[in-house]
């Protein structure tokens, strides 16, 4: 089951404002950041903190219940690169300011020719997109949360590790020993397991 089992359902006023704004002279990702889409941000990052539990898509660690310092809105594949996914419900959830961060602007899909046609409807084949993707992939299947260490179980899981830095604690302060204790538990069960 994917990380998202449900995407936000736009209010009616907001709704009619995203179809106005597609519409405006000029429309670009740079629109996202005004003051007048504080509501429709709104909308989106409370949904999302419910839908999944307060967690980050990528890391699995805490976001912020209230701050929206602390519970960026994650646009999966990138609203500057691709403007016409800005409110895309399938294309929003919400990320630690770390992984946000990390991520930026880095490539999503697997075939980037994907700017090129502006009309296209928003892919929903898992093998469209290089990085795993919470509204359609399961995490277990991409990556597996050790602590604070990361394992690639597939290549979209091994991407959205490099792309979001997911392994930047035991970078930065290295590998606990409870940790390495915890690998050892698991590599002899795994071994008794084979026998």
């Amino acid at each position: 089951m994917p990380a998202i089992n449900n995407s936000v359902v736009f209010s009616e006023l907001s709704a009619k404002k995203i179809k106005a704004i597609k519409k405006e002279p000029g429309y670009s990702h740079a629109r996202w950041k005004d003051d007048d889409l504080e509501e429709i941000r709104r909308e989106v990052r409370d949904f999302y903190r419910v839908e999944q539990r307060l967690n980050c898509v990528y890391c699995l660690n805490a976001v912020t219940a209230r701050s929206a310092l602390g519970a960026h809105i994650e646009h999966i594949v990138s609203k500057s690169q691709y403007p016409q996914f800005m409110f895309e419900p399938k294309n929003l959830c919400v990320a630690c300011p770390d992984c946000n961060e990390y991520k930026s602007q880095r490539e999503a899909f697997a075939d980037p020719a994907m700017r090129t046609n502006p009309r296209r409807k928003y892919p929903t084949d898992i093998k469209q997109y290089r990085i795993y993707h919470p509204h359609f992939d399961e995490y277990g299947e991409n990556i597996i949360k050790a602590g604070h260490l990361y394992f690639e179980v597939s290549p979209a899981g091994g991407y959205t590790i490099y792309i979001c830095n997911l392994n930047r604690f035991s970078q930065q302060f290295g590998v606990s020993e409870e940790l390495l204790n915890m690998l050892t538990v698991m590599a002899e069960a795994q071994r008794f397991h084979q026998r």
